[in-house]
């Protein structure tokens, strides 16, 4: 799982605080300044949204919920959301989809969601001393820039777990029960031995880190 860095979460931040104004001066005129800043709103959060999903990699259900995303963002704006619910709906896609995208534990989803909380308090106590929105947008990312360092599982899976495919696998066994045999009978002949899987292949080991041994067995 490819995971962003702070950097680019800062330089993200960064680019879309310079967005926003200039996306509200195109859109006053056209759509009055009320439309204009949700707009921007939506925007601002699709783009960051999009910016994640991207940078997971190939995933299942990336796609779809990229769309699931944007098909909220356009029913809040259709149903005439008020600008604080409209945030508020944006916060909440990107805790989903954050979650979604770099989260395999529940405690790393809510610390997903603490996150968004922290830069919601960022956003509003910014604004409420300067007044710029802009501000309080490249606030709220740049608190967001700090998810990176949220691991995605905090407890380890158990190892019988991890080698559970493994050892419940017989063809594993039959491998390993076949080298063996050919070990014993090639040990009076001498000669190398070349066994793709070696006997204790089936005790924990997993197939794909095992390495090609080669045995020597000399006749006695």
């Amino acid at each position: 799982m490819k995971r962003p860095t702070l950097l680019e979460g800062v330089l993200v931040a960064l680019v879309l605080s310079l967005l926003a104004a200039p996306i509200v001066v195109l859109l006053h005129g056209l759509v009055g300044s009320l439309l204009a800043w949700k707009a921007v709103v939506v925007v601002m959060a699709y783009t960051y949204m999009c910016y994640l999903l991207v940078q997971r990699g190939r995933t299942s259900g990336r796609i779809t919920l990229g769309l699931l995303a944007l098909a909220g963002l356009l029913a809040g704006v259709a149903f005439d959301l008020r600008l604080t619910g409209l945030l508020l709906l944006c916060v909440a896609l990107i805790w989903g989809v954050r979650s979604f995208a770099y989260s395999r534990s529940l405690v790393s989803a809510v610390l997903q969601g603490g996150v968004c909380v922290l830069g919601c308090g960022a956003a509003l106590m910014v604004y409420g001393h300067s007044g710029s929105f802009a501000l309080a947008i490249w606030s709220f990312f740049l608190v967001q820039a700090a998810f990176v360092f949220i691991p995605a599982r905090f407890t380890r899976r158990p190892l019988a777990d991890r080698y559970e495919e493994v050892r419940d696998a017989p063809e594993s066994f039959g491998h390993a029960h076949h080298a063996a045999e050919e070990a014993l009978d090639r040990r009076n002949q001498g000669g190398w031995i070349v066994l793709s899987q070696p006997p204790w292949a089936a005790r924990g080991l997993r197939a794909d880190r095992i390495r090609r041994i080669v045995y020597y067995a000399s006749s006695s």
